[in-house]
């Protein structure tokens, strides 16, 4: 049984830079986000899920899904101050 991988402070800084440049992207139109959203996925689809990493993630998919996440980010509910 081999060992799952966890992140280095690289691999986790690359992933944050990924998710920062999709966020900068996501000011981009709506149907501009979703083409750059749809190829990444289908890039995705075409590498192999491995899950490499202890949570089960694949290694071929995080650089992808954080750029994704970046495309598509989550607004925070505002203070009323």
């Amino acid at each position: 049984m081999s060992e799952k991988k966890v992140l280095s402070s690289f691999e986790t800084g690359t992933l944050a830079a990924i998710t920062l440049i999709g966020t900068a992207l996501a000011s981009l139109d709506v149907s501009k986000r979703t083409k750059i959203s749809n190829a990444a996925q289908e890039l995705m689809e075409a590498l192999p899920f491995d899950r490499d990493y202890a949570d089960g993630s694949s290694g071929n998919h995080l650089a992808l899904r954080a750029l994704i996440k970046g495309l598509h980010p989550v607004e925070s509910p505002k203070s009323d101050n």
